[in-house]
Parts: structure tokens; sequence; C-alpha cells
């Protein structure tokens, strides 16, 4: 199974962080078969750390979870919440063997479905692969977001590699599922490639 961990950080922690950087990179080396996506979460001018994503493959939830308590950030108190999220990949690339471009930036969106999605979904879902398809060159990552069965689709996750935010907006401003309200919120945040 993959998993979507998504960690806020507290305000005013960047002494801190840093000097937990050592210990968390450590950390981080222990788990590189399990990691496809590792990296800060930033302000749109790259300033301030708002958090981290990572996209991990482990059995199950109670896994994920004993492996966030235990990465030195989270025992140093350095994340005011921690979101995990079942996910599946619907491209096979890893972080590792991502080629990166020179003069990008990444973005993540972090979507989830209204109480309705599924409904919503099932009409739009050929117009939403075609749209994918047309803009496969920016994805780094993709898949939905899935309850813990595996058997609901309840959100979307999606990492783009392209020049600008605007380009970003532009591609989630016309995506079938997000025009047609599938959505009942939806972040688009700087993100970063990481230790892995």
């Amino acid at each position: 199974m993959h998993w979507l961990i998504k960690c806020r950080a507290k305000p005013a922690i960047d002494e801190l962080r840093a000097a937990t950087l050592p210990a968390h990179t450590k950390f981080l080396d222990g788990y590189a078969k399990e990691t496809w996506y590792s990296g800060p979460i930033f302000t749109d001018d790259n300033k301030n750390a708002l958090g981290s994503l990572r996209l991990i493959e482990f059995p199950d939830r109670e896994a994920a979870n004993t492996y966030i308590n235990a990465d030195p950030y989270t025992k140093a108190g350095i994340f005011q919440s921690i979101a995990i999220e079942r996910w599946m990949p619907r491209l096979e690339v890893r972080q590792r063997d991502y080629p990166r471009k020179p003069d990008t930036l990444q973005f993540v969106i972090h979507a989830h479905d209204q109480a309705d999605g599924s409904a919503r979904r099932a009409p739009l879902r050929e117009a939403h692969e075609a749209y994918l398809k047309r803009h496969e060159g920016i994805f780094i990552a993709r898949g939905p977001l899935l309850d813990d069965a595996g058997e609901r689709s309840i959100g979307s996750l999606i990492m783009l590699d392209v020049a600008n935010k605007a380009e970003a907006e532009a591609f989630w401003a016309n995506e079938p599922f997000n025009r047609a309200g599938v959505y009942e919120w939806v972040t688009m945040e700087r993100w970063r490639f990481g230790h892995v």
C-alpha cells in the first residue's frame, strides 16, 4: 500500500528544524526502499518552510503512523499536524529516477472530494483521462486518494513540475474534475525535491 503523509509545521521553528536536520536525514536514509517521494512544502517565494509531503510505501496505516512518529522532526515537536491518507500511484517513476528539469518549480495539489464526489467523477472519467494525457509532461507523480480499504476514491494528489505557479493554476483551472465541482477543498502549495 502507498500513503501520503503531509506534515504541517508549527510557526517559528527554523532553529529547531536546523538543529534536528542531521538526525532527520539519517532517519530518512533508513527508509530509502519505502520512499517514493519526500520533500518540504514552502511558501510560494521559497523562503519559509511550511511542512513536508512524503509518498511512501507501507503495508498498512499503522506502519505509516509508526514511521512518522519515529521521525526526529516529530519527536522534536516540529509538526503542528500530521495527515496520513492512502494513495494509489498512477505513474511508476520514483524521486530517485525522476529526470530533473532545469529552471522549473514544483507544486503539489491536494484535493478532497465532496460527499457525492464519486457520482460526479463517473461521467467525467474519459475527459479527465484525456486531459491528463495531454499534460503528461508536467507530472512528477499523481493518483487518487482512497479510503483505507482501497475501495473508494476520496480525493486526488498531483505533483507538478512547471515553469511557474501561473502554469500550475492554468492546468488546474481546466481540469475536468475540478471544473465540475468534484472537490470540497483543494490546496496548491510549493514543494521541492528533498532527501531520499
